[in-house]
């Protein structure tokens, strides 16, 4: 892609949607995209951006969430989440009359788990957005859409109907379907700001290219208290150190989850361990301890 002259080497997922932009639109708008925007090899910026990121997707007037080219019958799926929204349930004698095909129903099986949806970096878009609309190809739906949908889904699920909608429990368990009610419920007033490591265990199986995006891609979300400030100058045995220190509960157990997240082997925890206790012990031995610890990070 140009720019300026120059170019900018971007992912084929993100050229697709672009060039889809560039037919439909009829007059010009601007995009915030982090691929382009934020220089991935310069540390400053990186940090300084990352730690905007809340306000950058709050503030937006609008947030597009690219699904990705058409695939796998979505064009069906997508016109399916428009008009089911404008359809309340059926009854049928003591449950409801279904709602889908079969093929609606494994097109949006398919649309729902999308990789996409198990990004690490949309968490926060997605709950922090004032408004987002759907793309998927040439189609588009509004995330009110979604949320309809997935109110039927509760509805028939409580109603123990699963027997008549081929593909329910599937869709209802897809990382679609959490991210809609994880919306619902952190937009919800009574909602308390979760702590760091609760976000880091509720997110475990989301997916990122850099392994500290574990950690970082969270913390707009955390309470002050409880968040680490994101910076790529760091080793994953240095944020697992950071995080570690600002948790208050079950701390065995998370630091195995955060290790197993991080890649930090255990010989690198046991020993940031014994560390910190001598630290504590011997407060003159700091500068023998930490060259302790970065040899053995070689």
């Amino acid at each position: 892609m140009l720019d300026r002259g120059g170019s900018i080497a971007i992912g084929d997922n993100l050229w697709k949607f672009l060039c889809l932009q560039a037919a439909i639109l009829t007059e010009p708008i601007y995009f915030w995209i982090d691929a382009i925007c934020i220089n991935q090899e310069d540390v400053r910026e990186r940090n300084h951006q990352v730690g905007m990121m809340k306000a950058i997707y709050a503030q937006a007037t609008e947030v597009y969430a690219w699904l990705g080219p058409e695939a796998d019958d979505s064009d069906c799926s997508m016109k399916f989440l428009i008009q089911q929204s404008k359809s309340p349930l059926r009854m049928k004698g003591c449950g409801y009359l279904p709602i889908w095909d079969s093929r609606t129903a494994k097109a949006l099986s398919a649309l729902c788990e999308r990789p996409y949806w198990r990004r690490m970096w949309i968490i926060q878009e997605l709950l922090h957005a004032r408004k987002i609309t759907l793309w998927c190809g040439t189609q588009k739906s509004d995330w009110s859409d979604i949320e309809a949908l997935y109110l039927k889904l509760e509805t028939i699920e409580n109603a123990h109907w699963f027997a008549h909608h081929e593909f329910l429990i599937p869709i209802k368990q897809s990382a679609a379907a959490t991210m809609v009610w994880q919306r619902a419920h952190w937009r919800h007033p009574d909602t308390p700001v979760p702590r760091l490591s609760r976000l880091i265990e509720i997110f475990r199986d989301w997916h990122c290219t850099d392994i500290r995006d574990k950690v970082f891609a969270l913390v707009g979300m955390a309470t002050p208290e409880s968040a680490v400030v994101p910076d790529y100058a760091l080793t994953t045995l240095e944020i697992y150190s950071a995080v570690m220190r600002k948790v208050e509960r079950d701390k065995d157990g998370f630091a195995n989850l955060l290790s197993q997240l991080l890649g930090v082997a255990w010989n690198d925890v046991d020993l940031w361990q014994q560390t910190l206790v001598e630290y504590k012990d011997h407060p003159t031995e700091r500068l023998v301890l930490r060259s302790r610890c970065w040899n053995n990070w070689d």
